[in-house]
């Protein structure tokens, strides 16, 4: 009796591993910034819609103050081994517990999207541009791994980007991460910059305006009790996926300070006014890239630059799927994104 108790357990691990073993981890660097020169696009006055309820985020235990609050919102992810790292600068070579990868697939298990209580947290309102872990503690969650600044690699990139002018760093860091197909990828939620809440609600309006959609054309901004969630000036999803392929999809909001002409109204004498207005730009595209190449993702307003980095595999996980070698051109036919993969003068 005890050996076939022992033999369904032994099984039953054995399943797990495999189950382990679908999804590789790769490195990944970013650096977003915004340009300055003016641009003759014209967006909609929208943002686009974010769903963070299912993304990573690696920023907010950073730049918290109450990195206790913190804690206790990722306590979600159901594994209180998820900060299991062996390498004291996280570096490439960190041992991951391969219960990250088990523990997540739990049917019963909440999603790991690091922090619904995050606008409760008391965050600055203006955020560095190198994220980097606070601790060892809240450096990882499952399926992600924020690293230190030394696995950073482009600060010579930065440097060029930086001598030609025009340009405003707003993000860069570097993690690791499982690669999953796109059918089970969790995006990462990526904030930056000012926050805008105290002056503009997330619609655009000032705080000080009434935004009645009967009126302006605006839905009006729902609050949480006294609770104003952030209005960042860069905020955006960014999902990585491999299906034989890598892709990379972005889907960002960038805020800037306009003016805006509001109509009097038509039962009434009311002239129309100018009020400050937060308007947004959005980047949303969705790109085939390669691996250890640096890509750049270029856009009237702003700019990306990414790289994917292969890196040693966790301890203990075996690695069933891997990109695929393409020679075919980094952009498929069908993708909306630039066809220049590096930016004038970053080689």
């Amino acid at each position: 009796m005890i050996k076939q108790c022992l033999l369904a357990t032994l099984a039953g691990l054995s399943a797990f591993a495999a189950q382990a073993a679908q999804y590789p981890w790769y490195e990944v660097e970013i650096f977003v910034f915004e340009r300055q020169a003016v641009s003759d696009e014209h967006w909609p006055s929208t943002p686009l819609t974010l769903k963070t309820d299912n993304a990573i985020d690696l920023i907010t235990p950073q730049v918290a103050n109450d990195i206790t609050g913190v804690s206790m919102a990722l306590g979600d992810c159901g594994n209180r081994n998820w900060n299991n790292v062996s390498s004291q600068d996280f570096g490439v070579n960190a041992t991951l517990d391969t219960t990250l990868t088990t523990s997540q697939k739990t049917p019963n298990q909440q999603p790991c999207h690091g922090l619904t209580s995050a606008n409760k947290l008391l965050l600055p309102k203006q955020l560095p541009v190198q994220v980097v872990p606070a601790n060892q503690h809240s450096a990882a969650v499952p399926s992600a791994v924020l690293l230190g600044a030394n696995n950073a690699n482009f600060k010579n990139y930065i440097a060029k980007l930086n001598r030609q002018g025009g340009i405003q760093p707003l993000l860069h860091m570097t993690w690791q991460q499982e690669m999953k197909p796109r059918s089970n990828a969790q995006p990462l939620h990526l904030f930056a910059g000012k926050d805008y809440a105290e002056q503009f609600q997330a619609n655009g309006m000032p705080v000080s305006v009434e935004a009645k959609s009967n009126r302006y054309g605006f839905d009006e901004l729902k609050q949480d009790g006294n609770q104003t969630a952030p209005v960042w000036q860069f905020d955006g999803l960014l999902t990585i996926y491999l299906n034989h392929y890598l892709f990379v999809e972005t889907r960002f909001n960038l805020r800037a300070l306009e003016q805006k002409t509001l109509e009097g109204d038509a039962t009434s004498d009311t002239t129309p006014s100018i009020i400050p207005f937060l308007g947004v730009a959005p980047m949303e595209q969705n790109r085939r890239i390669r691996s250890t190449e640096i890509h750049y993702f270029d856009h009237p307003r702003m700019g990306m630059l990414l790289q994917v980095r292969k890196m040693q595999q966790p301890s203990g996980v075996a690695v069933e799927a891997e990109e695929q070698a393409d020679d075919s051109a980094d952009t498929p036919p069908e993708s909306t994104a630039p066809e220049s993969t590096t930016p004038n003068g970053v080689h």
